[in-house]
């Protein structure tokens, strides 16, 4: 495709319609004005072509796979490749896909003879794959009457996975073992032997080895250590209930600083998404690797419109984990018919494994008197809340009846919540 510039439109106004104009007016000075006409049209057509093959020459790719982090810039590196053998003005502009955004839409460079590369910069609004198609190239032509343009394929995918660049996550990283939380006692002297030692004045008999204390002629007690390498596994709804304001992005962010808490206390680690039925199922394992499986299992999970089958996926664990497990549920409970379905039939998962359930509930759900209504008809929608809350108590007091524990967690707040709430797990040894 090949556009006029402004200044084909400035030369066309000052050679066309004065020659014109002239031809008009003098009639012996026709055959002058129209011939500057016909070599002006000439020039501009002549210039067109060269425009054209101008563009051709030009070619553009990008990287087959990008990774990107959510809500978080990053370059798009274009490979150019200049066969006209001069430098020539472009302008570069992606086509950008659905849910991004680019500071600089159109990239102004010039390319040089040969190969070049240009970064163009965005950031993406969800996570997923979205793949970038084509990218459009322009060009002038060699006295500038025209800009050529036209688009070229790509086949880019731009993978966006979930943001764990805040304040929670980074804490991590420092040198303290449980940076942002208190320090506490450690309940309990564990579950895993680790070596027997002599008798000091104040320990219990009941740790005293007799078999050791006979061959050795000496009183011996067992050395016990807090059990490592358990299993932890993040089960994440992905039903109706998760689509609403962005609680499953909530969920999946949560259930990531939840793997890499658990790698550190050298715990082994493990992912499970369902909807109406169980989606993604991985094992538990231990290593920095296993952080990287799971994300790569996530960062796509997409809610759908159906609702959760509690007691498919409930199956499904109970048939595939043989290991008594630690499960940390991420879903909602605010439908009636759902909580009750979910309260009844996780008693027999509870037999077997310890079960944390977290939910974000509404705005809606809260207190009567947390925040006093401000005229008749927020009285009347505080007290549908406080209806609410109400049977999300209900609930969570039935669950604690079954051995599970039922927490509410809030948007902002989350990681640091689903975390305290695994280490407390692991201080009293519950497990």
């Amino acid at each position: 495709m090949i556009v006029p510039s402004n200044r084909l439109l400035v030369s066309a106004a000052a050679i066309v319609l004065p020659a014109a104009a002239l031809a008009g007016y003098a009639p012996a000075l026709a055959p002058a004005a129209w011939g500057a006409i016909a070599v002006w049209t000439l020039a501009a057509g002549v210039d067109a072509w060269r425009g054209t093959r101008r563009l051709r020459a030009l070619s553009a790719s990008a990287p087959a796979e990008l990774r990107m982090t959510r809500d978080v810039a990053a370059p798009v590196t274009f490979a150019l490749d200049n066969l006209s053998g001069a430098a020539l003005p472009l302008r570069l502009a992606p086509v950008v896909p659905e849910t991004f955004e680019s500071d600089r839409p159109v990239v102004e460079v010039t390319a040089p003879a040969g190969a070049s590369r240009v970064e163009w910069t965005c950031r993406g609004g969800t996570r997923g794959d979205r793949i970038l198609r084509e990218v459009w190239l322009e060009t002038c032509s060699p006295f500038a009457l025209w800009q050529a343009r036209a688009a070229r394929q790509l086949d880019c995918t731009l993978r966006v996975y979930p943001n764990l660049r805040d304040r929670a996550t980074s804490a991590l990283f420092l040198r303290a073992m449980d940076p942002g939380t208190r320090l506490r006692r450690q309940r309990g002297k564990g579950k895993e032997f680790e070596n027997l030692r002599h008798y000091l004045p104040g320990d219990s008999f009941e740790d005293v080895h007799w078999k050791a204390t006979a061959r050795r002629a000496f009183p011996m007690v067992k050395q016990y250590s807090i059990e490592h390498a358990q299993e932890v596994y993040a089960v994440i709804d992905a039903s109706r209930l998760s689509a609403r304001a962005g609680i499953l992005d909530r969920y999946v962010d949560a259930a990531l600083h939840l793997a890499l808490i658990a790698e550190r206390q050298h715990d082994r680690f493990g992912l499970v998404t369902f909807a109406d039925r169980t989606g993604s199922l991985v094992r538990a394992r231990g290593g920095s690797e296993q952080f990287r499986v799971c994300r790569e299992a996530i960062y796509r999970l997409q809610p759908r419109r159906v609702s959760p089958d509690f007691r498919e996926v409930f199956t499904t664990l109970q048939t595939s984990l043989r290991r008594r497990a630690l499960l940390v549920f991420f879903t909602s409970l605010d439908d009636a018919l759902l909580a009750e379905t979910f309260e009844r039939d996780v008693a027999l998962l509870a037999r077997r494994h310890l079960v944390l359930v977290h939910v974000m509930p509404g705005p809606e759900a809260r207190p009567l008197f947390e925040r006093l209504p401000a005229d008749t008809e927020a009285v009347w929608s505080a007290l549908s809340g406080q209806l609410a809350w109400n049977r999300m108590r209900r609930l969570q007091i039935a669950l604690q009846n079954r051995g599970v524990r039922l927490s509410f967690v809030d948007a902002d707040r989350i990681k640091t919540q689903v975390a305290n709430a695994y280490l407390e797990v692991k201080r009293r040894q519950a497990l």
